[in-house]
Parts: structure tokens; sequence; C-alpha cells
């Protein structure tokens, strides 16, 4: 396989351990105690950008309460597009931030691993999925989450026992939905599954009744939506209309669909959606959730609290590492075991890929008054 790099790093690693080497351009006292946020603010993501923005102001307000010395945010507008966003860390780069992190899709992720690799500075995405973000040999680049194919392994896993033999896929032509497809194509199999049908669209597509429509709603168990941005409560809208939660078992989307403004759009609608999710009723989550609820009037969800835990484990970095220099926040990174309120824990392997990942199923239910987003699964790690 073709290393998608554009340049070879000139050190290579065979563990996690620390990397020798020079950072050039500041001195250790010029860097700054501030992780830089490319996150999308506008465009296709602002929406799920703008949790993860709360979130991270959440996180860095708790953080600060305990410390002498406060570490910053610098967050700009990545626009959920891979030009902008690398000019973003070009930026931040250049004014002595040692660490980025707060990337929503797997394109524009991409894009920053490059840099990352490239510039040596730590990078770490808590959502995107693509599994080409961390590739063997990285050594600036983690996440904290699951990668495509950890998260479908594990949601297979609930699909399985929940006896699912024929699934149909909507996926957005994006990194990450182009990467279900494949999966599924190659991999329902094991999990006593066949693909029945699915359809790749652009993610502007807000008519989704061609692809509804020739969905064989007899020949399927299961529908799964990898589709994100503002076009996702138009898909359960429509799907609501063309009855496809009456006549399938399991809808289920991706963390999009667990999101606090998908429960806002859609009310009732978003009833019986499955997703995946994170776990909100740990004691760490629920304190979060309402010191969130009282700065912005909104919970934590399934988009939001993995950004809460990707600042948390920044700052803690920074915090306890002896420098500043990116070099020495990458090695404290690389060592780093961490409890996540989002439901899992985080250690990295030697690529930078979470090798402590759970995956997490939830449904949206309707509790009296009140609609939650209850965990139905948690898997058993499911490493990369």
């Amino acid at each position: 396989m073709v290393n998608r790099r554009h340049v070879i790093q000139a050190t290579a690693l065979a563990g996690v351990g620390t990397i020798a080497g020079c950072m050039g351009g500041f001195d250790d006292d010029e860097y700054q105690r501030t992780i830089g946020m490319p996150t999308p603010q506008s465009g296709p993501l602002a929406t799920d950008g703008e949790a993860g923005l709360r979130a991270s102001d959440v996180a860095i307000a708790e953080i600060n309460e305990e410390l002498d010395e406060e570490i910053t945010l610098e967050q700009q507008d990545g626009e959920a597009n891979p030009e902008i966003a690398l000019g973003v860390a070009r930026d931040l780069n250049d004014e002595g931030v040692p660490a980025i992190t707060g990337t929503f899709s797997s394109d524009v992720s991409m894009a920053l691993s490059d840099f990352a690799e490239n510039e040596e500075i730590p990078f770490m995405t808590a959502i995107s999925v693509d599994p080409e973000i961390v590739e063997p040999g990285d050594d600036y680049t983690f996440r904290m989450t699951g990668n495509t194919t950890q998260k479908l392994r594990g949601m297979s896993e609930f699909l399985e026992q929940e006896d699912v033999s024929g699934i149909g896929v909507i996926a957005a032509d994006y990194a990450m939905g182009r990467s279900a497809v494949e999966f599924m194509e190659q991999e329902a199999g094991d999990y006593g599954m066949d693909l029945v049908s699915d359809a790749v669209v652009p993610m502007a597509t807000d008519d989704f009744t061609p692809e509804l429509q020739g969905i064989d709603t007899d020949e399927i168990d299961a529908l799964f939506c990898p589709f994100p941005g503002g076009n996702g409560p138009t898909l359960v809208r429509q799907m609501r209309e063309q009855d496809i939660f009456e006549e399938v078992d399991i809808v289920i989307g991706h963390d999009s669909y667990g999101m606090e403004a998908y429960r806002d759009a859609l009310g009732d609608n978003l009833v019986d959606m499955y997703n995946w999710g994170v776990d909100l009723e740990n004691e760490r989550a629920r304190q979060a959730s309402e010191r969130m609820q009282e700065e912005f009037g909104v919970r934590m969800d399934a988009l939001s609290l993995p950004n809460y835990d990707a600042v948390h484990m920044l700052a803690q970095v920074i915090d306890e590492q002896d420098s500043l220099d990116p070099q020495s926040v990458r090695d404290g990174l690389a060592e780093i075991e961490y409890e996540s309120a989002s439901g899992w824990d985080v250690s990295f392997d030697e690529n930078g890929d979470n090798e402590a990942f759970q995956m997490i199923v939830s449904r949206w239910e309707q509790d009296g008054d009140e609609m939650r987003n209850v965990v139905q699964y948690t898997s058993d790690v499911v490493e990369p």
C-alpha cells in the first residue's frame, strides 16, 4: 500500500516511547499553554462544531479551576473544509500552539494528520473515524475514539445479537460514508448479514425519496445511515414519511444522531432511532452534562462529550509534562492511560489508535415528557 504522506518522516518509531528529535522555530518558553481547535463554526458541520466547542469550554473551565497557571483554547473556524482547516493549523503552529484537536469530518482529520506528521505537532481527533487518519508509523496523530472498523465491528456485533440478517445503507459521499459501505460489502457476512442495498449520495442531498423507495423493506432488518450534517434530520423526517421505522426493526445512525441538536430539530420523529453513543449516565458524564446545561442550556451528547474528553486529555498532558515543546506533549500523549467520561478507556497503540475502545449503541426513548438517549449495548474492547 502506498503511504498517503507527502513527506516521509526522517525519524521512524518502533513503539510509542519518546522520539529523539529537534523541533524548530521556538524556544521552549515561547510555546503557549494553549490547545488549538480548527473546529467548524460555519459550513455543513457547523452544528456539530458548536456542540464540540461548548464541550471544550466546559472542559477547560473545569481544568483551570484546579491549575495555578491556566491553559487556554484557541478556537478558529475550520469550516469542515480541509484547505481552510489546514490554513488554521498552520497559523496555530506558527503561533507556538503545541497541540491541536477539534476536527470533525474524516476528510479534514486526514489532512490535519498529514500536517501533524510533517510538522511534528501532536494532533488528536475525538470524533473522526476513517482508518487512514492513523497509519502505521504515525508518531504525532492520535484518535481517542474508535476508527471506522472498530465502530462498525462493534455495531455489527450488536446487530448480530439482535438477529439482523439483512441490512441496507444510505451513506453520505465522504470518507467515513464510503468506508462504511466498503466494510459492509466485505464483512457483513461475518456477522450473519447480507448487504441488501446501499446508496452513497452527496452530503448536500435533501431529497432521499429515490433511495428510500428503492429499499425492499421485506429483505432488511436494519438500515444504517452514516449521513452527517444539516441534512441528517431531513433524512430522518423522510424515513418517517416513508414508514421506514414501522417496516424496519432497527434504524441506526452514527454519532451525529445522538446529538441534542437532532433531538431539538426532530422531537418525536427521533424516537427509536439507534445511534453510535456515549455513556451519559456515569458520574463524570452527569457532572459535565449538568455544567453544560447550566452554562449553555443544552446537555452533553454523543459528539460533545468526546470533545470534552479530548480537551481534558491534552490539558492534562500539557500541565504535567516538563516542557511545552510539541515533542514533549506528544510523548505524554503516547504514554497516557485515561478513563473517559464518554464510557471507554483510552490508551494508544504504537500508531496512535485507541486500543482500549469499546463500542456503545444507544437509542432515543420517550421517558414521560422527556426524550433520553439510552445505552442499549456496550461491546468488549474492539482492537484497532
